[in-house]
């Protein structure tokens, strides 16, 4: 009897439901950065035709990603897809250097907005360390996913719901907040030409559509996932696309376009015109809640990665460790790692700074595994769909290597780095499974 030391995938058992899945998209994508973004879109703009540009085709963009990776999900439904096409379409350790960055990220991302969400309590109780409050913060959700992927997900439907709805207030500002005086603005930002304006707002607001392609990490636990998965990750993409445009078009409404370009507290702005003085403790409670919606999604999908490596031998084994039933080995280690992160979250910080261009570069390797999966088999509409997307996300990791060169070359050598570990990591799964073939014969 051979033996590659690997542990089958988990397939499907059905714990999530279509509006599960739904909820999960949406979470994914929409964090802090729609409460933010726009005002940085706006001043790398220059004007409101440039302003809205970006954001639809943003959106564009972002529907052609979500065909892409629905049916990349549709073919491999099994958790931790995301490692595992990868894997498969080009190699375990291409898959282990792509993914340890954005494991790396994601908790360095969970972290800044779990201290972004314990600065607002320390504005309510002064005295509190922003720290030990954040750390509480990641320990509290990691409690809560121990109770199971069913309880996890009812609150994060719960979470995210609450996040919609002040979005839909901010939204209700189109009709209940009289319009800005109409400015007249420059035509592309000063000293630069309308299409290097258009490609450094397209860099913002790609990456805060970002985030619906790790929906196929839950692959192996949606029933029906086959049919439901492609559906939510496709629907979840375009609901999110409405409020982002309906949001953006609120904002200029209320603040106007100068002001939205010059100002940071956007989403208070509008708040406090519908609700006066009220609105910005409003806000405030919203966005903390919105910190734990944010924090509690990378905690169900990111262990779900760490699963799938482990159990595909290029991490330890203990990291896909059971008890009652449940893998609890990923996510303590995804909990350790967002608590060092923030902790040390300087240095972190540099790191997702550079890891932004290898991010564009893998998400068109991502789409693009499709071909590998499907083969000749992969439908007219898809081919289009994946063609936009790679194209996109090549334009904007060329924007970035043109803006912020050292960026990418930090990038680069960062991914170089991961790829030598992770030849030493293939190294020594293939010597265990040689060794262990060896005693069996």
């Amino acid at each position: 009897m051979r033996s590659s030391g690997k542990k089958p995938p988990i397939q499907s058992n059905g714990t999530l439901k279509m509006f599960d899945v739904v909820m999960l998209v949406i979470s994914l994508v929409i964090g802090m950065g729609i409460f933010r973004a726009p005002a940085v879109v706006a001043s790398r703009s220059g004007n409101e035709t440039i302003f809205y540009l970006a954001w639809i085709t943003g959106g564009v963009i972002a529907i052609c990603g979500a065909l892409a990776f629905a049916d990349i999900g549709r073919r491999m439904p099994v958790t931790g897809a995301y490692y595992r096409i990868y894997a498969k379409a080009y190699h375990p350790v291409v898959a282990f250097a792509v993914n340890v960055i954005i494991l790396v990220s994601n908790a360095a991302s969970a972290a800044g907005v779990a201290i972004i969400g314990a600065e607002y309590v320390a504005s309510w109780l002064p005295g509190v360390h922003t720290s030990i409050t954040a750390t509480s913060m990641i320990v509290v959700l990691y409690g809560l996913n121990l109770l199971g992927l069913r309880t996890s997900a009812t609150v994060q439907n719960v979470l995210i719901g609450i996040k919609i709805l002040m979005l839909l207030c901010i939204i209700a500002a189109l009709v209940l907040v009289d319009a800005a005086p109409v400015e007249t603005v420059a035509s592309a930002l000063p000293g630069k030409g309308l299409w290097e304006s258009f490609g450094l707002a397209l860099i913002a607001v790609s990456f805060t559509y970002g985030g619906y392609q790790s929906t196929i990490n839950f692959g192996g636990e949606i029933s029906d996932s086959t049919r439901k998965m492609p559906l939510a990750i496709v629907l979840g993409v375009l609901i999110i696309t409405t409020i982002y445009l309906l949001a953006n078009l609120a904002y200029v409404h209320v603040l106007g376009f100068d002001q939205l370009a010059h100002s940071t507290s956007i989403a208070a702005m509008v708040v406090d015109r519908l609700f006066g003085s009220a609105g910005s403790t409003l806000l405030s409670i919203v966005l903390v809640i919105s910190v734990f919606g944010y924090v509690n999604v990378a905690m169900l999908s990111n262990p779900r990665v760490i699963n799938a490596m482990s159990e595909d031998g290029v991490l330890p084994a203990r990291l896909s460790s059971t008890s009652g039933g449940f893998r609890h080995g990923s996510l303590i280690a995804f909990t350790l790692l967002s608590v060092l992160c923030v902790y040390v979250g300087e240095s972190f910080e540099r790191i997702l700074n550079y890891t932004i261009f290898i991010d564009a570069i893998g998400l068109a390797c991502g789409a693009a595994s499709i071909y590998w999966l499907a083969g000749p088999r992969v439908r007219p509409h898809i081919h289009i769909a994946v063609g936009v997307f790679v194209l996109s996300c090549v334009f904007t990791a060329v924007n970035i290597a043109m803006f912020d060169t050292m960026a990418a070359v930090y990038g680069l050598a960062l991914f170089a780095v991961v790829i030598l570990v992770g030849i030493a990591m293939f190294m020594r799964r293939s010597r265990a499974t040689q060794t262990d073939d060896t005693r069996h014969l």
